[in-house]
């Protein structure tokens, strides 16, 4: 294993725990965006929203082919910019770069391919005509995404919160609202379009300063951070497409109405995220800064991460029910919903086992793992989609997402150790896929999945008995903390 870097200098900095809190504010207010979408498309008919939800699935995509991972550059070297040049400088390096990337790219892909694209992003009978409106909307996107990123860096948390929020609701509500009254795609897309463009407009009264100092040393920036991102830019551009893929190939072999159901309960399953969602936005920029000096806490964290996030991945296996009792129109989900939240936890344990890649400076490794994956879902949407529909798309999306995981922990756990136990965490995986089987097999006996699935979690609890221990305790100090009372 590499060398560790010498320790840096200790800085005085705000106490961990009070970041944490600040940052989780916006993604746990976002909840309450993706809370309304859920109850949106929850009413709409699937076939309404389809097309729209693969439009939006795949302007995350495109998006990220004009950010050709620079916004992962600047968060790695954010802190780290070479001679004469600052994080302000690195932000507007990248968005010039970007922002022509991705007009030359929406130029040529709109002239040219249109209607191939069309016919591969699942965009229905016509859909040729919605392919420059995509890359419009990517554009806009990915000035958003800089945004939030360079928010985040300059710990900015009351505009980081504002931005988020209005990110959330371009991103998963807005564009479904016009269902109410119309089924016409075209409306769908005009009001995706508009609602981006509203916050590409604070995105230049916020960042019009950097963009137009002069003289700004842009060459240095480029040569330390374009080899750099530009190796990590395809797991970035294809991350999106486990979604996207599924859709694509639902629309071909299923229609709309699988189609629906399937974002339906892609989305659902991001309840899973809960746990985590606030932690991560804080959680990454402070690995990168700290990680030659708080080794051990990471690990102690992402043990702690890690039961949470198994934990209540099964109750949500044993009460999903419930779920579905609120949504009776999606009741079809139910059979595949926990394939949909295992394929979820794969994605969310990632963020914390991969970082090695990135302070070791081996993206490619990213790139490989996430192509393997994608490769992996074709193939298992060819050969399951066509008979079993959603179900079959649901298997090849955990599929895929699982071999990812695998691959770039492995790599990320060889050149950075973030996991303290790695027998336990393979338990604890086992046990994931096997609540997972229980949910599937049982889904139509509350009883028997409930049962199953507790025995389960026990034995987990078990498992991670000493990080439920401290789970405990710090929930007893926080609540000491909130009557005002001293322990």
């Amino acid at each position: 294993m590499p060398d560790t870097p010498k320790p840096e200098a200790p800085k005085k900095q705000e106490s961990f725990l009070g970041n944490l809190m600040k940052y989780s504010v916006a993604t746990y207010l976002g909840f309450l965006i993706s809370g309304a979408a859920l109850v949106v498309k929850g009413i709409l008919p699937p076939d309404s929203y389809a097309v729209p939800a693969s439009f939006m699935a795949y302007t995350t995509s495109l998006m990220n082919i004009g950010m050709l991972g620079l916004d992962q550059g600047l968060l790695r070297f954010y802190h780290e910019p070479p001679e004469g040049a600052t994080g302000r400088t690195m932000f507007a390096a990248c968005t010039r770069l970007s922002l022509l990337v991705m007009a030359v790219v929406g130029l040529v892909g709109s002239a040219l391919f249109a209607r191939p694209l069309a016919t591969a992003f699942g965009l229905g009978t016509g859909g040729a005509i919605l392919v420059p409106f995509l890359f419009l909307n990517a554009a806009l996107y990915m000035l958003v995404r800089y945004l939030n990123v360079l928010l985040r860096l300059e710990n900015n948390v009351a505009a980081y919160t504002a931005e988020t929020l209005w990110m959330q609701a371009c991103l998963n509500l807005l564009f479904l609202l016009p269902g109410f009254f119309t089924q016409r795609t075209w409306v769908f897309i005009a009001v995706a379009v508009a609602s981006f463009g509203c916050v590409a407009i604070a995105f230049w009264f916020k960042a019009r300063a950097p963009l137009q100092a002069p003289g700004l040393p842009y060459k240095a920036v480029y040569r330390q951070m374009v080899p750099y991102s530009i190796a990590l830019a395809p797991a970035a551009v294809l991350t999106p497409l486990y979604q996207s893929v599924a859709l694509s190939f639902l629309a071909a072999y299923s229609g709309q109405t699988s189609q629906g159901l399937f974002s339906f309960a892609y989305q659902l399953s991001l309840l899973v995220t809960t746990v985590q969602a606030g932690f991560s936005t804080y959680w990454g920029p402070y690995v990168f800064a700290h990680y030659r000096t708080e080794q051990a806490r990471i690990g102690r964290v992402h043990d702690l991460l890690n039961f949470l996030i198994f934990a209540f991945f099964c109750c949500l296996v044993m009460f999903e029910d419930i779920i579905f009792l609120v949504f009776p129109g999606k009741a079809a989900c139910q059979r595949f919903f926990p394939l949909m939240m295992l394929a979820a936890v794969f994605l969310i344990l990632m963020e914390g086992t991969v970082y090695g890649n990135s302070i070791a400076r081996r993206p490619h490794h990213d790139t490989i793992g996430v192509a393997a994956g994608v490769l992996a879902e074709v193939l298992i949407c060819l050969w399951l989609v066509p008979a079993y529909a959603v179900t079959g798309a649901a298997v090849a999306l955990v599929a895929g997402n699982a071999v990812m995981f695998l691959y770039r922990t492995v790599t990320g756990q060889y050149y950075y150790r973030t996991i303290p136990s790695i027998p336990r965490t393979v338990s604890g995986f086992l046990l994931a896929v096997a609540a997972t089987a229980a949910g599937v097999v049982f889904y139509q006996h509350f009883l028997l999945k409930f049962l199953a699935v507790g025995a389960i979690l026990f034995v987990y609890c078990t498992l991670y008995r000493p990080q439920l221990q401290k789970l405990w305790q710090l929930g007893l100090g926080l609540l000491r903390k909130l009557t005002g009372r001293r322990g």
